[in-house]
This record gives structure tokens, C-alpha cells and sequence, in this order.
């Protein structure tokens, strides 16, 4: 009985599709992933052992300089938060781009007074723009307004304070007291980075120390 010759098949792979998927998948992950933004301020902030993890809250940093920023991480709570802040200070008028720029903002330390003026640069102006700072004297606390408003805005999110170890001691009183004799705020947590790492700055609030 003579052997039966199978057909000899090609045992190449035709990988046209798994290329398609792939530059889907990357071109994906491109589209829908955000950079972290840049910081108006840069703060190197004090090691501590704490590893107390941080979510939903408001972060104050102060810079090297004793000048102090505010930023709130979602931006439907920004957009609550200017809502608010508009009603209370009518004197102040913006127009839907303006209003638009804010919410993009993760961080910012400017008064109500510049306001309008800062709002209405375009990115590159922003970016060059030198901000002095949101005031925090006893007279003319704007920072504890923005504070006690957001609390109106969600009552269980937390505060942190992001100080650079160089900091000024008086400039962290500030904050302090903007926080208790303005907004009745007695627990606030610190932000520090992980003791014994490589990196000593950081632009998240993952580690913390409570202080009441």
C-alpha cells in the first residue's frame, strides 16, 4: 500500500493583525493618558517614615519664599468652588473663558483682585506669569476663603498642608491660622515624602503626617 504524502503547509504566522492591535492599543493609551502639569511652584518638601495614603483632598503649599497656593484635584469641584467664590465677591466678573481657564487649573496663588487679569492670558503668558502668592495676612485672609468654601463644596474632603523644609516657620503659621480662625479647621494633615527614598519632591500628596 503506498504512503499517503500530506501537503506540506507554511509554518509562517501572518501578524498583520496583531501589528493593527498593537498600534490600537498604543495609540489609545496615547490619546486618554494626562502628563502630570507642571507645578506653579516647585517645593522640596521634608522626608518623614508616615506612609499614610492621601486621596480627595485640598493641598496649600508653601513655597521657599512664604508665598502660599491653593489646588483642588477634580475639576467639577474647582468648577464648584468658583461658583461659590463668585457669588460671595460679585465684584468680580468672568466670562465663560475665564471661568473655563480656572478649571484647568490644578494649582494656583494669585488674589481675587488678579483674577480677571490672570484668567485671561493664554498658556505660554500663564506659564511666564510670576504669582505672588494667594494673601493669608490677619487683615486680608483670601486663603481662608477658599478654604472654608471649599469645605461648602464637600464637607469630608481633607486638607493637607505641602510645605518646602526651607519654608519660613511664619509663613506656615499663616496657613495655620487661616485654617483655624477662618475656616475652623483643626486637623490637617502634612505632606512629606516617604523617609529614605531617592526622590525628595513630589507633586502628589501620598504621604502624610496629622496634626491637630
Amino acid at each position: 500500500m503506498p504512503k499517503v504524502k500530506l501537503p506540506r503547509k507554511s509554518t509562517s504566522i501572518d501578524m498583520t493583525a496583531m501589528c493593527d492591535v498593537s498600534f490600537l492599543l498604543l495609540t489609545f493609551f496615547m490619546l486618554t493618558s494626562k502628563f502630570r502639569p507642571a507645578e506653579a511652584v516647585p517645593i522640596d518638601i521634608p522626608n518623614s517614615r508616615s506612609q499614610i495614603k492621601l486621596e480627595g483632598v485640598m493641598t496649600i503649599s508653601v513655597s521657599k519664599e512664604g508665598t502660599a497656593f491653593f489646588s483642588l484635584s477634580k475639576r467639577e469641584d474647582r468648577e464648584e468652588l468658583l461658583n461659590r467664590m463668585l457669588e460671595q465677591h460679585p465684584e468680580i466678573k468672568l466670562n465663560q473663558n475665564q471661568k473655563k481657564a480656572f478649571m484647568g487649573l490644578d494649582m494656583f496663588g494669585f488674589s481675587l483682585a488678579e483674577m480677571p487679569q490672570v484668567l485671561a492670558l493664554n498658556p505660554e503668558q500663564y506659564k511666564a506669569y510670576k504669582q505672588n502668592g494667594i494673601p493669608m495676612d490677619s487683615a486680608k485672609c483670601e486663603l481662608g476663603e477658599w478654604v472654608l468654601q471649599t469645605r461648602y463644596v464637600d464637607q469630608k474632603m481633607k486638607v493637607a498642608i505641602k510645605g518646602d523644609k526651607v519654608s519660613n516657620i511664619k509663613a506656615i503659621k499663616k496657613v495655620i491660622y487661616a485654617l483655624t480662625e477662618r475656616a475652623d479647621i483643626h486637623k490637617f494633615n502634612l505632606i512629606t515624602t516617604l523617609s529614605g527614598n531617592s526622590a525628595t519632591t513630589t507633586t502628589e500628596p501620598t504621604e502624610s503626617t496629622e496634626s491637630k
